[in-house]
């Protein structure tokens, strides 16, 4: 995983962007578009492929810069693809442009405007590591990668159907066009693979030739003489798996799936189904959705972000960037949600100390996070903040109560009130019987209902854990201060909805009580009284107002990282593994993880299911649908369900 990404120094030529780290240009100054559609457009025969195409089509690039090969790609789509296609681009960049320098680079692409206009409004630099965009409903999705190219595509697992190898030229950028990336391009590739490239030099030829590729001349756009197009046709050898417990069934994409839970999990996953023409039967034991831990009147839409990168944080800031870029496109008036920004304050010395870390080791872009003194904050708050902190301008809050109920409002899905009690698969379905007797039967079975996932068979080995939180309300009385932006300290609080503020949350491991306690409200209202001293006063004073408040109870995992993924057999595992296990040596020679047929779960998001529902949700539907993951394949690995039993085999090893 890249810890830093660095920013592209560019200059002018006209308006043709011009690289002043590589001395080159980023695309033709007569005319970039045209240019595009010849060699990769063209190149690649895209047009007639892509109306043949009833599923994903994969394209992978090699150099992002101004992201003109991606909306020309999305431009041919729209213009010729048919109902069942969607398209996947992927494309990685070492050297990321700005917001700004891509919109002036892209503003006289005027058949592009309304394509640009779209993708510049989502657009997140900096942020190293992935960052995913979706369009036009769904039907396209871009990943991008800010990492070196042959390290970006190594974190990956995906079927390319064509490459559009671009970037600065060989003569200008040699390090990017090395064997290790042309081994990287083969490993993604299938026989029919196709690429094209504007430069014929001999270091790309023979590399692609020697992984594999039929490799043939054209002539050039413009004055350019020649250029390299061809086909894969090397014969793939049996890749080696390297951890067999965390490979992940394959099957087709269903007609229909059955989710049960609504919650943020459950409804994102709906969602996420829906958008690709499934039809989804969401099965909500109560009368109502997000009556859990996703009842929440308001919630802080942010990722605590760690110093250097993980693996935790990475899935954390990839899920915070897909949220934003999700409910930009579901709600662009902010009406159930608002990008008011968050302050992360140090309210004690060790948190102090770590944000100047994280400033200092410059993981993170300035446009995603900076660091502010107490008196900025209270500019921003609009209100007295008592510590300096952290501030991300993209971050807010989100009813996610009220998110639940939009992401349903889907042609494709329907919504079940009743409680399943069993699940059973039998004669090639999944059998769910409710607490009346009546069955109800599926052919693919999602399980998002949150701590009660693990009450059925086949997931009882899964290991969760339930912790209880209070959220305080209060009116906005006469005497009571606004608040502009959401504040973040040992609880949080954000800015007032339909005159209320709501305030919180106490995090109890232990706690088994379901109603509201006065001495919890305590707790956060002396949380408060620590950041805004202000509110804290007008809240507490001699017309304070009476408190309401809220219970719920958050579903977390040992190592606090969500569990997404097919479900496995345990002891079909723990046999498996086990005895490969049991002289410390592993052979995988032939060795496959068995799971329940078409059988998920998606579940243990805790606190940070703002961040991680949606990209989790993309993430189980990629799964089932066989198109590409949204996520690199250690991340997929890291919240895979299996790894409990592994983890515990490991011990028992040791």
């Amino acid at each position: 995983m890249s810890s830093t990404t660095s920013a592209s120094s560019i200059k002018w030529k006209s308006d043709t962007p011009f690289s002043s780290t590589f001395n080159d240009i980023y695309f033709s100054p007569t005319d970039g578009k045209e240019e595009t559609d010849y060699v990769f457009i063209d190149g690649n025969k895209l047009p007639e492929r892509i109306k043949f195409c009833s599923g994903t089509f994969t394209i992978a690039e090699t150099g992002f810069g101004t992201g003109l090969n991606f909306l020309c790609s999305w431009l041919a789509f729209r213009n010729n693809s048919n109902s069942n296609a969607h398209l996947h681009f992927i494309s990685v960049e070492k050297f990321p442009l700005s917001k700004a320098d891509i919109a002036i680079a892209l503003q006289k692409q005027e058949v592009l405007k309304g394509l640009s206009s779209q993708f510049i409004d989502q657009y997140n630099t900096l942020s190293s590591g992935i960052n995913k965009f979706i369009f036009d409903h769904g039907k396209v999705r871009l990943t991008l990668i800010f990492d070196d190219a042959s390290k970006g595509y190594q974190r990956l697992n995906e079927h390319v159907d064509a490459w559009y190898l671009d970037g600065f030229a060989p003569s200008k950028n040699p390090d990017m066009w090395s064997p290790e990336l042309f081994q990287q391009i083969a490993r993604l590739s299938h026989p029919g693979t196709t690429f094209s490239t504007f430069t014929a030099a001999g270091i790309v030829r023979r590399g692609l030739q020697e992984a594999g590729f039929e490799v043939s001349k054209q002539k050039g756009f413009g004055r350019k003489r020649e250029m390299l197009i061809g086909t894969f046709t090397g014969k793939q050898k049996q890749k080696t798996i390297a951890k067999p417990w965390f490979e992940l069934p394959r099957g087709d994409k269903p007609e229909s799936v059955t989710i049960i839970g609504g919650g943020l999990s459950g409804c994102t996953t709906a969602r996420a189904l829906a958008e690709r023409d499934i039809q989804v039967t969401l099965i909500e034991k109560e009368d109502q959705l997000a009556t859990g831990g996703s009842g929440n009147r308001q919630g802080a839409l942010y990722a605590k972000l760690p110093v250097k990168p993980t693996n935790q944080g990475e899935l954390h800031l990839a899920g915070f960037l897909h949220t934003v870029n999700k409910l930009k496109q579901l709600d662009p008036e902010q009406t159930l949600w608002s990008q008011c920004g968050v302050a992360q304050l140090a309210t004690n010395e060790k948190e102090l100390k770590r944000q100047q870390e994280l400033i200092e080791h410059g993981s993170y872009s300035d446009e995603l996070v900076t660091a502010k003194s107490a008196e900025e904050l209270s500019t921003l708050a609009g209100s007295r903040v008592e510590h300096s902190g952290l501030f991300f301008p993209d971050a807010g809050w989100v009813s996610p109560r009220d998110l639940c109920r939009s992401l349903v409002e889907h042609k494709n899905i329907q919504i079940q009130n009743t409680s399943i009690t069993t699940t059973e698969y039998n004669n090639g379905q999944w059998v769910l019987t409710d607490n009346e007797g009546n069955a109800l039967h599926a052919s693919h079975l999602i399980i998002c209902n949150a701590e009660l996932a693990n009450q059925f068979e086949q997931t009882s080995h899964i290991p969760l854990k339930p912790i209880r939180g209070q959220v305080s309300i209060s009116p906005v009385s006469e005497s009571s201060l606004h608040l502009d932006t959401v504040i973040c300290g040992e609880g949080y609080i954000s800015p007032a909805k339909d005159n209320l503020f709501c305030f919180g949350a106490t995090f109890d491991l232990k706690g088994k009580e379901r109603n509201v306690t006065d001495k919890d409200h305590a707790k956060n209202l002396h949380n408060l009284s620590q950041v805004l001293p202000e509110i804290h006063s007008a809240i507490t004073g001699p017309d304070k107002p009476q408190l309401e408040g809220r219970t719920a109870f958050r579903c977390s995992t040992p190592d606090y990282m969500p569990i997404v993924g097919p479900v496995p057999v345990h002891d079909s595992f723990t046999e498996t593994f086990g005895k490969l296990r049991k002289d410390r040596k592993w052979k995988f020679e032939n060795v496959r993880a068995e799971h329940h047929p078409n059988l998920f779960i998606n579940t243990g998001h805790g606190s940070k299911g703002l961040i991680t529902c949606p990209i989790s949700a993309e993430l189980l539907t990629a799964m089932i649908c066989d198109e590409p993951l949204p996520l690199p394949k250690d991340l997929v690995d890291t919240i895979n369900p299996a790894r409990f039993i592994i983890k515990n085999l490991i011990k028992q090893a040791i």
